[in-house]
């Protein structure tokens, strides 16, 4: 691994004020964030990066593992280390609140803990698209999806051109944009905004910042997606994975009228659907006694759908119940 003095030898712009701020939240990750900050520590720029780790209050040795590199690589690594989890409080929001103000950068990149970066010109390929583009705001890459040691890679390579502009008519079109692989300008989306969001999610990061300027897909593989039973995704219920996403959308749909597409409208049919029949699976179980969730979800189904699918689920409810 390069010291920091290798690292900051690249940079050619002679200025100790960041171009890029790389924010990495993570809890409880330190089977994963070696490799996570040694993924950002490997990108070769000509320009200079600060990497802003906040770790919420993990009650494994993450924090001692971040303590570690910050020592390595002090005017890189920029630890926020909390005492007391901040995410289980309903008032604050992470990036809001704490990662984004901190940044210097003129371009935020995110990455998980748990997830990494494998090309070490990542961030320069995405920042020099950016800045000889300047209708774009955003930038995401493609990735390999990690399951235990199989990685596993998209067909994104065979299906999308090696630029794919992403906007409100194509978001979703496929599902590309992923937390990993995003760099976007930092004026492009406000923090404050941000948190007005009950349902926020990083799809309304992404929104906010399509209100500002274009997106672009860059068709290389610039990161590893981890799927553990530890990552906060995969402990979700197909059910609550599926609701969640709808209920966001939803919220940037009602909030953002440059999103009231129809390819939008057409992901939020598509979300509620899945809800509602993922709901009626668990009708007999006590997760569905205990939240009202399952059943708005299949109320406002049922109040939206056509007859031949209410008549689809109506059937679909009498199996289960047989």
């Amino acid at each position: 691994m390069r010291d920091q003095n290798d690292i900051i030898s690249s940079w050619k712009i002679d200025d100790t004020q960041p171009l890029v701020s790389i924010i990495c939240t993570t809890f409880n990750h330190e089977n994963f964030i070696s490799e996570t900050l040694n993924g950002f520590l490997i990108q070769k720029t000509t320009f200079p990066f600060e990497i802003i780790v906040h770790d919420d209050a993990s009650t494994d040795n993450t924090a001692s593992v971040i303590n570690d590199f910050a020592a390595k690589y002090p005017l890189i690594i920029k630890p926020i280390l909390q005492k007391e989890n901040q995410y289980s409080k309903k008032e604050v929001n992470i990036w809001s609140d704490f990662t984004f103000p901190k940044a210097k950068g003129k371009y935020i990149a995110l990455c998980e803990g748990d997830d990494y970066w494998i090309d070490e010109l990542k961030l320069q390929k995405q920042v020099d698209f950016l800045e000889n583009n300047t209708e774009y705001v955003i930038t995401w890459t493609d990735f390999y999806t990690k399951k235990d040691a199989e990685l596993i890679s998209n067909d994104f390579n065979s299906t999308l051109p090696a630029v794919y502009t992403i906007d409100f008519n194509t978001l979703f079109k496929p599902y590309c944009t992923y937390t990993l692989t995003s760099v976007f300008k930092k004026d492009a989306v406000d923090p404050f905004d941000y948190k007005k969001f009950e349902y926020s999610k990083d799809n309304t990061l992404y929104a906010l910042a399509l209100c500002n300027g274009k997106g672009a897909f860059l068709n290389f593989q610039g990161a590893v997606y981890r799927w553990h039973s530890g990552g906060i995704y995969s402990l979700q219920t197909p059910f609550l994975q599926r609701y969640s996403s709808y209920l966001n959308l939803k919220e940037i749909f009602d909030k953002i009228p440059q999103s009231r597409t129809q390819n939008i409208k057409r992901v939020l049919e598509t979300l509620l659907k899945a809800s509602a029949f993922e709901a009626l699976k668990l009708r007999k179980n006590k997760e569905f006694k205990n939240s009202r969730d399952h059943q708005n979800a299949i109320n406002e189904f049922l109040d939206k759908a056509g007859l031949s699918l209410k008549m689809k689920y109506l059937w679909r409810y009498i199996k289960s119940n047989i």
